[in-house]
């Protein structure tokens, strides 16, 4: 795994040491890719699932049916959204696109909090403006950055394929 990971585990190493309680919720913990496009991931997969027996709703959205991902030209990519058939409980999402380590922050918490597909598609989701600025200096400065982050862009796309877990239908596709 990655950085992140170790600096939770460093956490709770320290928490227990003080405490005698320390907590890693490993089934929350993302993994990322950093490609283009980069590829995340955090909870169960698939083939998890099926192996554990678990009924399960998917919901899957194609980047190229999200509005800024065509203004970008970065159309590579979905974001699938893995629930529990029964409760609407989110045991997964796999995110293929440009920003796919940013958009996966969002299923990182719900996971964590125990979230159901219906809560993550219920929230709202700026859309279709960009982040291109990563601090206020930046705006006071008026510095030009380097890099674009899309995040809030095309973050509507995981909010798509919550919906299509939860309910069966998106709303942009």
């Amino acid at each position: 795994m990655l950085a992140h990971k170790a600096e939770e585990e460093g956490i709770a190493a320290v928490e227990y040491i003080k405490s005698g309680h320390g907590h890693v919720n490993y089934s929350a913990i993302p993994a990322v890719v950093y490609t283009h496009p980069e590829v995340a991931w955090v909870g169960k997969t698939e083939e998890d699932l099926k192996a554990e027996g678990i009924e399960y709703n998917v919901g899957s959205f194609p980047m190229v049916a999200n509005s800024r991902a065509k203004t970008n030209n970065d159309t590579d990519g979905l974001v699938k959204v893995l629930t529990e058939k029964k409760t609407d409980k989110v045991l997964g999402c796999h995110i293929i696109a440009s920003v796919a380590g940013d958009m996966i922050a969002e299923m990182v918490l719900a996971i964590e909090y125990g979230s159901s597909g219906e809560d993550v598609a219920r929230t709202t989701h700026a859309h279709p403006t960009g982040q291109s600025i990563t601090s206020p200096r930046d705006v006071l400065f008026g510095l030009l950055l380097t890099r674009c982050v899309l995040f809030l862009t095309v973050s509507e796309a995981v909010k798509e394929a919550a919906l299509m877990a939860s309910s069966g239908k998106a709303i942009n596709f």
